[in-house]
C-alpha cells in the first residue's frame, strides 16, 4: 500500500504514467531526464543495493525461464558490485547472442565480462571468454580480430594451467554409470549417430573440443593460426600427446584420418563434413585420384596445415566432431577393419576401451597417456544399453547415476520425473525428430503424396498429448529453435481435407490402391510411430506398418538400404544451419533433389555476411518443408535424472557427455 501511494503521488505529479490495470500495471517515466535525475540522486552504495535486489527479484520470479532475462540480469548485476553474478549473466547473454549470430551484441557482452575477469585475475574464465570472443569474430568473418582473441586466450589458457592450484579431488568411489544406447561404430569413417559419437569423444582427442559453454577450446592442438582471409589454418599440436600404447600422436595421424574418410573406397557416409577443405569434394567424388590433391598436410610431427576452398565461419566448431579426429595409422594398417575391436583398439582421449559386451555393457577407463585437462574424479564409465523399463529399475535401485528420460516411453517419463523431482534436469538441446520419405520410388516420388502425409499429421497433439509436453511441435522448419536460421511457422498446417484431396489427385482416393511400404523406427520411438499410424489410417485411409529396430541396426540399415519411410532424428554436430541443411539431407535424403534448394545451401556456405547467410538458409528450409522431402515432427529438450551424489555434471545444447569433468561425491 505504501508503494502504491507513492506511485499514485508521482502519477498525480505527472512524473509517471500508468499502463494497464492494477495489479498488472506498468509505470513509466514520462521523460528520460526525470529518470536520470532520480537515479543520479541516489548514493552509489544504495544504487548497487537496488540493482542487486532487482537481479534477485528477476531470478526469483522466473526460475525456469532465466534465459529470457539474461540481458536484464547482466545489466543489473553489472551495476550491483556482484562481479561473479555479473560475469555469469554477461557470459550467458553473450552466448545467447552468439548463438543467434548477433555478433556485435555478443562481442559487447564478452568484452564487459572480460573486464571483470581480468580485474579479478581469473585466467581460465578469461581464456574461455576470449575463445568465445574469437569464435564470434570468426563467425563474423573478422579473422584478424579472431586471431587476436585466440592468441590472447591461448596465452591465458596456458597461464591458467601453470597457475592452477594442485587441489586433490578424492577419486570417485565407483564408476559413472549411464543409461546409453549401443554405439554402432568406434571408427571415425563410419560415425553418424549420437551414441557412437558420444563414446568416441571420450576415446579420441580432436584438434579442439567443446567447452561446456559452447566454446571451442584446445585439445590435441595447443595453438592455431588462421590466415589468407580465413582460407588457411595452421594447428600446432601438443608435443606430449600419446596414443594409449605410448606411440606419439602426430599431425600425420590427422591428415591420414581425413584422407581415409574422403577416400571413395572407404564409403564413409560423413565425408561431406570435410568438403570445405580444398580439393576434398573432388577427391571424394572421384574427379581426382591423388589424395595429395586434398588441402591437408603434415609439415612435421606437430604442425598440421589445412587449406579451405573458401572462408568458413563454422570450421573450428566442425572440428569438435569425432569424424574429424585422428586414427592410429600403425594400428589401422596392422588390423584393417578389426582395428576398433577391444583387443586391438588404440586411442588418445581421456578414456580408453576396457570391455564391450554387445547389448549388455561397455566399460571405459581412464587413459594414463592422456595429457589434456581432466577436472573430474571419475576413473571408469559403465554404459548400459537396455530397454527403458530395465534402466528405470536400475536407477531406482541406485545402480545408475544418470538416466536419459528421452529413451523411456512418455508414461514412464512422467512417473520417473514425479518420483525423482529433485533429481530431474531439463536443458536446451538442438535436435529435430522427423519423418523422411524416399523420393526415388513410388508412392513417395509424388510430391502430392508426401504433402498429404504431412497435412494429415497433427503435430500439436503429438507434442502435447503423446509426448506430454516433453517435446515441442515442429511447426517450423527442419532447423530447430536455438539454432541460427530457425523459421517459425513455415511448416505445412494440419489439414486432413486438403490431405485427402491430394491423395485423390495422386490416384489414391480414400487410400484405395495405396501400396504396402516399408517403414522403420527405432524402438524408443514406437509410441510416436503408433500414433502416426492411427492418424494416417483415420485421415488418409492408409495402413502403415512400422518395423521397430534397435538403434544401431536402424542406422546401419538406413545407410545401406534406405526404407521408403523412416522415423529419424538429427542432433547438431556443430551449431550452424549448414549441418542441418547440407550434411543432414546428404545422409538421410539421398533420393531427393531440388536445384533451387541446393543452390541456396551452396551459396550460403560462401557468403560472408551472416544476416544474408541466415536468409538463404531460411529460404532453403522453406523449400525442404514445402516439398515435404522431410516432415519435422518435434523439437527436443534434454531430460535427465541425475543422482544427488553426482556433484558436477555439465551439459550443453549439443553434448551431455562431458564425462572427464564429472565429480561424484562420497555417499
Amino acid at each position: 500500500q505504501e508503494l502504491l501511494s507513492h506511485l499514485s503521488g508521482l502519477k498525480d505529479s505527472e512524473l509517471l504514467y500508468e499502463r494497464g490495470i492494477y495489479p498488472q500495471s506498468t509505470y513509466i517515466f514520462k521523460h528520460a531526464l526525470t529518470q536520470e535525475v532520480a537515479y543520479d540522486s541516489l548514493l552509489l552504495k544504495r544504487k548497487k543495493e537496488i540493482h542487486e535486489e532487482i537481479g534477485k527479484a528477476i531470478e526469483a520470479l522466473h526460475p525456469g525461464r532465466l534465459e529470457e532475462h539474461y540481458e536484464l540480469l547482466a545489466y543489473h548485476y553489472s551495476h550491483s558490485g556482484n562481479t561473479d553474478k555479473a560475469v555469469e549473466y554477461l557470459s550467458q547473454a553473450g552466448d545467447r547472442a552468439r548463438g543467434l549470430y548477433a555478433h556485435q551484441e555478443a562481442i559487447d557482452y564478452y568484452q564487459r565480462a572480460l573486464a571483470f575477469l581480468k580485474e579479478q585475475g581469473k585466467h581460465e574464465q578469461a581464456a574461455r571468454t576470449l575463445m568465445k570472443l574469437g569464435l564470434t569474430y570468426h563467425s563474423a568473418f573478422d579473422f584478424q580480430r579472431a586471431h587476436q582473441a585466440y592468441e590472447e586466450g591461448l596465452m591465458l589458457w596456458q597461464q591458467a594451467a601453470e597457475l592452477e592450484p594442485a587441489v586433490s579431488i578424492p577419486t570417485a568411489a565407483h564408476a559413472l554409470r549411464v543409461f546409453w544406447d549401443e554405439p554402432r561404430t568406434l571408427d571415425s569413417k563410419r560415425v553418424m549417430d549420437v551414441y557412437s559419437s558420444g563414446v568416441m569423444s571420450q576415446l579420441f582427442s580432436m584438434l579442439v573440443e567443446w567447452g561446456t559453454e559452447m566454446d571451442v577450446v584446445p585439445d590435441a592442438a595447443q595453438t592455431w593460426e588462421v590466415s589468407e582471409g580465413g582460407r588457411k589454418y595452421v594447428f600446432n599440436l601438443r608435443d606430449d600427446a600419446r596414443w594409449s600404447d605410448g606411440t606419439p600422436v602426430t599431425a600425420e595421424d590427422f591428415a591420414y584420418a581425413w584422407r581415409r574418410l574422403l577416400d571413395p573406397a572407404t564409403g564413409s557416409p560423413t565425408a561431406g563434413l570435410l568438403y570445405d577443405i580444398k580439393g576434398a569434394k573432388a577427391f571424394h567424388q572421384g574427379d581426382v585420384s591423388d589424395p595429395g590433391h586434398v588441402g591437408v598436410q603434415a609439415l612435421d610431427e606437430h604442425t598440421l596445415v589445412v587449406k579451405l576452398e573458401e572462408p568458413t565461419s563454422y570450421f573450428l566448431q566442425l572440428l569438435t566432431y569425432p569424424a574429424t579426429g585422428p586414427v592410429p595409422r600403425h594400428v589401422v594398417e596392422k588390423y584393417g577393419e578389426a582395428w576398433t575391436e577391444v583387443d586391438n583398439i588404440v586411442t588418445n582421449g581421456p578414456f580408453r576401451l576396457k570391455s564391450w559386451q554387445s547389448g549388455q555393457s561397455m566399460v571405459l577407463v581412464c587413459n594414463p597417456e592422456y595429457c589434456g585437462r581432466f577436472t573430474g574424479n571419475v576413473q571408469q564409465i559403465d554404459l548400459f544399453p537396455m530397454v527403458g523399463s530395465a534402466a528405470l529399475k536400475m536407477y531406482e535401485d541406485d545402480s545408475l547415476d544418470v538416466l536419459h528420460l528421452g529413451l523411456l516411453p512418455p508414461p514412464e517419463m512422467d512417473r520417473a520425473r514425479q518420483q525423482y523431482a529433485g533429481e530431474y534436469l531439463s536443458v536446451p538441446w538442438i535436435e529435430t525428430i522427423f519423418v523422411a520419405f524416399d523420393a526415388r520410388r513410388p508412392p513417395f516420388d509424388d510430391v502430392r503424396v508426401r504433402q498429404a502425409f504431412v497435412l494429415a499429421t497433427d503435430r500439436e497433439t503429438l507434442g502435447d498429448v503423446i509426448w506430454r509436453g516433453y517435446v515441442f511441435p515442429a511447426t517450423g522448419g527442419f532447423i530447430p529453435p536455438g539454432m541460427p536460421g530457425h523459421s517459425v511457422g513455415i511448416g505445412l498446417p494440419y489439414d486432413p481435407l486438403q490431405a485427402q484431396q491430394l491423395m485423390a489427385e495422386a490416384g489414391y482416393p480414400g487410400g484405395r490402391g495405396f501400396p504396402v511400404v516399408d517403414a522403420l523406427t527405432p524402438h524408443e520411438r514406437e509410441p510416436l510411430s503408433k500414433h502416426l499410424r492411427a492418424q494416417w489410417q483415420e485421415n488418409l485411409g492408409v495402413e502403415i506398418t512400422w518395423q521397430p529396430m534397435e538403434y544401431g541396426a536402424f542406422v546401419e540399415r538406413q545407410y545401406r538400404d534406405p526404407s521408403s519411410m523412416f522415423l529419424g532424428r538429427w542432433v547438431a554436430d556443430y551449431p550452424d544451419p549448414d549441418n542441418f541443411l547440407r550434411v543432414g539431407p546428404g545422409i538421410w535424403l539421398p533420393g531427393w533433389g531440388n536445384e533451387a534448394y541446393a543452390g541456396l545451401v551452396e551459396e550460403a556456405r560462401r557468403v560472408m555476411d551472416q544476416e544474408e547467410r541466415m536468409d538463404l538458409y531460411k529460404r532453403a528450409d522453406k523449400i525442404l518443408v514445402e516439398e515435404a522431402a522431410i516432415m519435422p515432427l518435434n523439437y527436443v529438450r534434454l531430460h535427465l535424472l541425475i543422482k544427488p551424489w553426482v556433484k558436477k555434471y555439465p551439459t550443453s545444447a549439443t553434448m551431455w557427455w562431458f564425462w572427464k569433468e564429472v565429480i561424484i561425491e562420497p555417499h
